[in-house]
């Protein structure tokens, strides 16, 4: 195959995400002819067909959807560098953007950007943002830095796809939540040890976000049971007092209750080699910003504080 022109790439990129050549010309701004031309040149180079028509448009055939795939990664670091640029004339080089879920955000993030206040001048902007969305925001040039989270007892998929720089942060290991007077809690009191979620086989459960509620499903078939799920909450304050008035138990992560837990509840080890998250840390590849770097550094050093290597 000959050279390809990035810009092609990018043009059908456009038209799979906007399904026919007409929508992709509106979105360009360009005339459909220009849009047909541009497919028909990047078919020639590649030797074979990218597009099928339909009743509805077009689709992309198997060499098209690899070919658009590599259009958008194209298109967001035009989008990142444009911005970057933007940030620069603006004077504002030195502020970065991290995206990280609720109990990240309180733990770990709260503290680097304390130390980063007081060690430099770059500003730090944070918005809460559960894992998938916030990798969707970060390669689309939402943000400079993601903190995400990846359940051990899940799929070993990675944290980000190959846009992306993936450092390995450490674990956050879970904790069974149950009332302190409940037979559980007490025993629990008692010895210390890991409790095995069998015995928790015909109680009502209270899941999480969508992963954890996977998470959750996953580590109770492992034990053997398949769980009620009575309530779904994001909220750690809610879980927490549905657990106390006996609504429930649940699975939460040791960060999620790091900065309180209430007193006549236990969070107990769980006695499964999976009872873990594997904490990530996410930049766009080839960003090697000083600034970046330096938040970075500040994050990895916070991280030893809070998670098991």
């Amino acid at each position: 195959m000959r050279h390809v022109n990035p810009q092609l790439l990018v043009t059908l990129w456009h038209v799979a995400r906007c399904g026919s050549l007409a929508a992709a010309a509106r979105e360009i701004g360009w005339s459909q002819p220009a849009i047909s031309q541009q497919i028909r040149k990047l078919q020639d180079e590649c030797g074979c067909a990218l597009l099928k028509r339909t009743s509805h448009g077009v689709q992309l055939t198997p060499a098209g959807q690899l070919l658009a795939k590599h259009g958008e990664m194209i298109a967001n670091r035009v989008l990142q560098a444009e911005q970057e640029l933007d940030e620069y004339r603006r004077g504002n080089a030195r502020r970065l953007h991290v995206l990280a879920p609720p109990s990240i955000c309180s733990t770990i993030l709260a503290r680097t950007l304390v130390k980063i206040g007081q060690t430099s001048d770059i500003t730090v902007r944070l918005t809460q943002m559960e894992p998938p969305e916030a990798v969707r925001s970060l390669i689309a040039g939402g943000g400079d830095c993601a903190l995400v989270f990846r359940y051990d007892a899940l799929s070993r998929a990675p944290l980000a796809n190959d846009d992306c720089t993936v450092e390995y942060c450490g674990k956050d290991p879970l904790r069974l939540l149950v009332p302190r007077n409940s037979e559980v809690g007490r025993q629990y009191e008692r010895d210390g040890e890991p409790v095995d979620l069998s015995r928790l086989a015909d109680q009502r459960w209270i899941a999480g976000c969508e992963t954890c509620r996977a998470n959750l499903m996953s580590m109770a078939r492992s034990a053997g049971f398949v769980p009620v799920i009575t309530h779904s909450t994001e909220d750690t304050w809610v879980t927490q007092n549905l657990v106390e008035m006996g609504q429930g138990v649940s699975i939460v992560s040791e960060l999620s209750i790091h900065n309180a837990l209430q007193g006549d509840l236990a969070a107990c080890p769980i006695a499964d080699g999976n009872a873990y998250r594997t904490i990530g840390m996410v930049t766009r590849k080839g960003d090697e910003r000083p600034e970046l770097q330096r938040l970075r550094e500040a994050i990895r050093q916070t991280t030893r504080r809070f998670l098991m290597a």
